[in-house]
């Protein structure tokens, strides 16, 4: 009997994104089941249930991706899995939260790469700023420029909210951001203006810094968005700007450049939890490794 591959999509939101959905189906899984509003506290019957109901060989017909907005519940999630799993019954494990670990790692692939031709050195030498950085995007960004050696600033208009994210990344992944407030546009350009990387993650449609506070700025920097909904965070930086020079010294990077080599980084990673010989956990590290592995494969 051929085995059907299964995917457990399991969300702490409401609702299971269509995205990562679609994304499996396209990686080649048979079927995708999602699981919308789940806590930790579910996650043992869910995860048991699942890989003995298929026996010992083809319990690795079977795989389980963390998804939802909380990164906190999605990593909490994936560990109560892991602690379930013991041999022969074992499944691959994948954490995304709402794709805020596969869109980070190419972010920061990519601003790597182009900083590095620009002359500003290794991402491990550069003082980054994170703009409006509490949602998921931000926070496993900078967590991953901080594991890599940077200085991450991480900004909110909130204080609270900035403080709040800071002491998430350094309970998840004992990485050290520092927190400071941006109330306003002046403030935000300010803290550019003593970077060399802006990354900028707001929500969509949030404009952040304008041509005018992009024309204070000194080169050489780069500057990122993820924004792909109009008004781009980043006045003038078009979606599918590669590197290009918007203004003298600023080198930006689009949110469809950074979206495309997602969207790789996620496939890639679903194809490893399909069809990799031994029960895989991939998760925000397995994604910044991939991302730098397909830009390196050209």
């Amino acid at each position: 009997m051929e085995r059907k591959r299964l995917l457990y999509l399991i969300s702490s939101d409401p609702r299971v994104s269509p995205f990562d959905i679609n994304m499996a189906y396209d990686a080649g899984f048979d079927a995708v089941i999602p699981y919308a509003g789940a806590d930790v506290s579910s996650v043992t019957g869910l995860v048991q249930d699942i890989m003995f109901s298929r026996g010992p060989k083809g319990a690795r017909f079977s795989s389980v991706f963390f998804s939802g907005s909380d990164l906190t519940a999605a990593e909490e999630m994936l560990a109560a899995a892991r602690r379930s799993l013991f041999e022969p019954f074992l499944v691959g494990l994948m954490v995304d939260p709402k794709g805020g670990y596969t869109t980070a790692a190419a972010m920061l692939a990519k601003v790597a790469a182009l900083a590095k031709a620009r002359g500003l050195g290794e991402i491990a030498r550069l003082r980054v700023l994170v703009a409006a950085g509490t949602g998921g995007v931000g926070k496993a960004v900078a967590a991953m420029a901080a594991r890599d050696g940077a200085r991450v600033t991480l900004t909110s208009r909130r204080p609270e909210a900035a403080a709040a994210a800071v002491r998430e990344i350094t309970s998840l992944f004992q990485a050290g951001v520092e927190p400071r407030p941006a109330p306003s546009e002046a403030e935000l350009a300010r803290l550019a203006r003593e970077a060399d990387v802006v990354l900028a993650t707001g929500a969509a449609g949030a404009r952040l810094l304008s041509r005018a506070s992009i024309a204070s700025l000194k080169g050489p920097k780069v500057l990122a968005d993820v924004n792909a909904v109009p008004p781009s965070g980043i006045e003038g930086l078009n979606p599918q700007d590669d590197g290009a020079e918007i203004a003298p010294g600023i080198f930006g990077l689009g949110a469809l450049i950074v979206g495309a080599l997602k969207n790789k980084v996620e496939a890639a990673l679903l194809k490893d939890l399909l069809a990799a010989e031994k029960a895989p956990v991939l998760d925000g590290g397995a994604a910044r490794r991939k991302a730098e592995e397909i830009l390196a494969s050209g």
